[in-house]
């Protein structure tokens, strides 16, 4: 028995003769640690000395809001397309423009213009008009449709002012 108790502490290594493993959890934490009081350090030196500064004229310039070009247009009075034709629409609307010379080619223009916003008015069912999304379809419509006809700009969006159903 003796022997075999020697064989066995002769194949198994001795715990105390192993070299520790140490582990890469400390060297990691340590390198992400130091890597995050960079980025911190880089962005508080760029944010005090680098930045540029801005005054407030600068500010105020930044935040005025670019001058948009709106055409009202006159009130639009249709019938709908529901059975019976019992009900009318009352629109009026205001139109955003990408620049003023869409506002001339509007008048110059403004029977085509009127012509085209009837027919697609008159076409309408109450179903399509009275929810929220049917309106917000109009809307889109009826840009699509101002801007096939106009040539030098575009109808950026439309404002309604008064939209009456009865």
């Amino acid at each position: 028995m003796a022997a075999k108790k020697k064989e066995k502490q002769e194949q198994a290594p001795d715990v105390a003769q192993q070299p520790k493993k140490k582990s890469p959890l400390i060297k990691i934490l340590i390198v992400v640690v130091a890597l995050g009081a960079l980025g911190w350090g880089g962005f508080f030196a760029y944010t005090k000395f680098f930045a540029k500064e801005t005054t407030p004229q600068e500010v105020e310039a930044k935040t005025e809001p670019a001058k948009v070009n709106v055409k009202s247009l006159e009130t639009f009075l249709v019938n709908l397309a529901d059975p019976g034709g019992e009900r009318y629409l009352k629109v009026t609307m205001q139109l955003s423009l990408n620049n003023e010379s869409v506002s001339q080619e509007i008048d110059s223009r403004m029977a085509e213009l009127r012509d085209s916003i009837l027919m697609l008015l008159s076409s309408k069912e109450y179903d399509d008009i009275s929810s929220l999304s049917g309106k917000l379809a109009l809307k889109k419509t009826l840009i699509n449709n101002l801007n096939r006809v106009l040539k030098k700009g575009t109808v950026l969006d439309i404002y309604f002012t008064e939209f009456l159903v009865q």
